[in-house]
């Protein structure tokens, strides 16, 4: 009976509800300093101040550092040594142009294919609203959209086409698809 009693209280003693209890950071107060930046932050924050304006004081004598704050700087990781790149703003506004395109037709894609797909889950059986596409060896649903419609349909939110087409799909086990497997997809 000591010995049960004797486990009974190291397991109590050892299985504590000391959880551990993380600090709540707030604005305006002091908290102690647990460690000392490293050398490279404190580079860091040395290369910014040193690249903002100094004014100096007009009738102090003090010299006052002043930064943007609508303008936060940014902080670039080292290169390798041979990869030193600028670019133009010619070059960012290209790129910036090419990306909204990307992002715009990904955003069409997902809207067309949201509504087309909508349209064939109220009506199902209308011929004119699908198309049936033939699964190949190692497809998987979304390999088959993919080759079905093009790179766009990499963006399409996993589980809700999922759910949607195996309700068109009676029958498909869509999450395992095997070669020869006919799949109703939406006409866009």
């Amino acid at each position: 009976m000591k010995r049960i009693l004797g486990i009974a209280a190291l397991l109590l003693v050892a299985c504590g509800n000391d959880a551990p209890v993380a600090k709540i950071v707030e604005i305006d107060k002091k908290m102690p300093l647990l460690a000392w930046p490293d050398e490279h932050y404190i580079a860091t924050v040395d290369s910014i101040i040193a690249a903002e304006k100094v004014i100096p004081g007009k009738d102090s004598g003090k010299t006052q550092l002043t930064l943007n704050a609508f303008k936060a700087p940014t902080l670039a990781l080292p290169q390798k040594q041979g990869q030193k790149h600028t670019t133009t703003k010619g070059e960012k506004r290209r790129e910036s142009i090419a990306k909204e395109k990307v992002d715009n037709s990904a955003e069409v894609f997902m809207d067309k294919f949201s509504r087309a797909l909508s349209a064939l889950q109220s009506d199902p059986s209308n011929a004119s609203l699908y198309k049936t596409v033939e699964a190949r060896e190692g497809d998987d649903l979304f390999k088959l959209l993919r080759r079905t419609y093009g790179a766009g349909s990499q963006n399409l939110p996993r589980f809700y086409v999922l759910s949607a087409l195996q309700s068109v799909n009676a029958g498909v086990s869509l999450e395992h698809l095997n070669a020869g497997d006919k799949v109703r997809v939406p006409r866009i």
